[in-house]
């Protein structure tokens, strides 16, 4: 960047003349945001500063202390014509990136939000402020994204551990724990358990299809984590009792081991969104034929 120096008038008049008091420029004074730097508390806003973006005698723009973008101009700035459409896109941005708890990632990305927003108040041409804030705002987006996938499989995935080492102990006691409880009972509560892994596979394969939205909050992921694996359970209880009932392959001759089919058909149900809805269905069919 080129600064651009001025001759200074000759004066024809000896030094301490008039002329040479009365100059307006010899008696300009900086303005009171010049002298600020951080850590110091902003008179003007009563912010205080962590980190000055840019300053200069008409401008400036700094990170405060709570990681906000603050600036103020003096009376003398002229703004751009397009300065409202980026101020619009600089609130935009820092509303979208509050879900960052990390205050290292929130710092840089505010920082950044204010650089395009200094370009602006500098009469950078709008193509120039426009494009790095927009720059800001596809790696929030993949932030976001990232954020949103820890929070959601964060939870399925613990849960369903869970139940798995549930299963395997149910498993190795199998001997004990299913003349205690009955074999049906054993099978369904198994079958239960073996919707959570076809729950958490559907939603492990379809994830580059799910939306997320960090902005939402950590506890909103995580219940719906939650609920998925929920749901599949719930599926998979259905679909056993249907299979003990003889509403699913009510009939069927099988060479194979049946506890084996149960587990699978279970697996199924945790992962299909059209078995139990058909389950459901055929549910509704038999009460409504035996009604009649």
């Amino acid at each position: 960047m080129s600064i651009a120096t001025q001759e200074e008038p000759r004066d024809s008049n000896p030094p301490g003349s008039a002329s040479a008091s009365n100059d307006p420029s010899a008696s300009k004074s900086l303005p009171s945001h010049y002298s600020l730097k951080a850590d110091d508390v902003d008179p003007e806003l009563g912010k205080t500063i962590r980190e000055i973006v840019i300053c200069s005698e008409q401008f400036i723009v700094y990170i405060d202390k709570d990681l906000c973008v603050q600036w103020y101009t003096t009376d003398e700035h002229e703004e751009p014509d397009y300065c409202g459409e980026v101020l619009n896109l600089v609130a935009t941005l820092e509303a979208q990136s509050n879900f960052m708890t990390d205050k290292s990632m929130l710092f840089d990305f505010r920082k950044r939000i204010g650089e395009g927003l200094a370009r602006c108040l500098s009469g950078y041409p709008k193509e120039t402020s426009i494009a790095a804030l927009e720059e800001v705002a596809v790696e929030m987006r993949a932030r976001n994204k990232d954020v949103s996938w820890v929070w959601y499989f964060q939870a399925s995935y613990w849960v369903t551990l869970f139940l798995a080492v549930v299963f395997a102990v149910s498993w190795l006691v199998r001997d004990w724990l299913r003349p205690e409880i009955g074999p049906a009972a054993f099978d369904v509560v198994l079958g239960s358990i073996c919707g959570t892994f076809g729950a958490l596979l559907s939603v492990t394969v379809r994830s580059n299809r799910l939306t997320f939205d960090a902005n939402a909050g950590k506890n909103l992921h995580v219940l719906e984590g939650l609920a998925r694996v929920a749901v599949g359970a719930i599926g998979a209880l259905l679909t056993a009792l249907g299979i003990k009932a003889g509403l699913i392959l009510g009939g069927t001759t099988f060479s194979g081991n049946q506890f084996a089919l149960l587990l699978c058909l279970c697996i199924c149900a945790g992962a299909s969104e059209r078995l139990v809805p058909s389950l459901v269905a055929t549910v509704e069919r038999v009460t409504s034929n035996g009604r009649g």
